[in-house]
């Protein structure tokens, strides 16, 4: 009787494990194709736009230029989240230049100008001049166009009536601090210990469970670091740490 007891403990462990790699796996799955419907979604607006006005006879030249730069970049945002979930099973090497980061900032909002302005959102930027960092571009701007969509998104459900904003960058011992920071209702004390946790939904800031985990992911990679706290304004605010040069 015991050995058939044992044996139908095994079989109901095994069973929950299973269970639990398979709901696992579907969850990991919905969080991709969450990152993946982003850039997609925005080609795809961009893409009815350009129709609109080719039907219309009215595309300027201006227009049509801003069109497919648009769709350029789309595309490339895709790639590289696609390009940084493959790292995540690569022990390689990854492939790093220097880069200067106020310019890798300015071209992140100019992809979110768009949202910017309709959240009716003031940025205010407080940049290092000429900070340079050895990373990989892709994955890089990956993270900061992460946590800056992530601002966006916290600020279009808040209530104040000034919507701010702020991104600074410092020079610092071996490499340059990032501050993201915005004036929303910032994040649950209960919930900022899981922010960065694989496949958690326990707040919007999560990136359904993928983003912040990836962030970090990446951010580790490049031998740097990310951190959460509230921030002076009552919202929320990253700090992301990136090496001046890779080991």
């Amino acid at each position: 009787e015991i050995k058939a007891l044992l044996t139908e403990r095994e079989n109901l462990i095994s069973s929950l494990l299973k269970a639990n790699k398979t709901a696992a796996t579907g969850a990991l799955s919905a969080s991709i194709a969450h990152e993946l419907n982003q850039p997609l979604g925005a080609s795809q607006l961009n893409i009815q736009f350009l129709q609109k006005k080719l039907s219309e006879g009215h595309l300027t030249a201006e227009q049509n230029q801003e069109i497919l730069a648009a769709l350029l970049a789309d595309n490339q945002r895709a790639t590289n989240i696609i390009q940084s979930l493959r790292s995540i099973f690569s022990d390689g090497k990854i492939g790093t230049e220097q880069i200067e980061l106020d310019e890798l900032i300015e071209s992140i909002l100019k992809i979110t100008k768009p949202e910017i302005q309709a959240k009716n959102i003031q940025v205010v930027l407080d940049l290092s001049s000429n900070s340079v960092i050895n990373v990989n571009r892709g994955e890089i701007q990956q993270v900061l166009l992460n946590l800056i969509n992530n601002a966006i998104q916290a600020l279009s459900e808040s209530t104040r009536s000034s919507r701010m904003l702020q991104i600074e960058s410092r020079d610092v011992s071996g490499g340059v601090q990032l501050l993201i920071s915005d004036n929303g209702s910032g994040v649950p004390n209960d919930a900022q210990m899981h922010l960065f946790e694989l496949l958690s939904n326990s707040n919007k800031r999560s990136g359904m469970g993928l983003g912040l985990w990836l962030c970090q992911h990446i951010v580790s990679r490049h031998g740097g670091s990310i951190r959460y706290e509230d921030a002076a304004s009552g919202g929320a605010q990253f700090t992301v740490f990136l090496p001046s040069t890779q080991d």
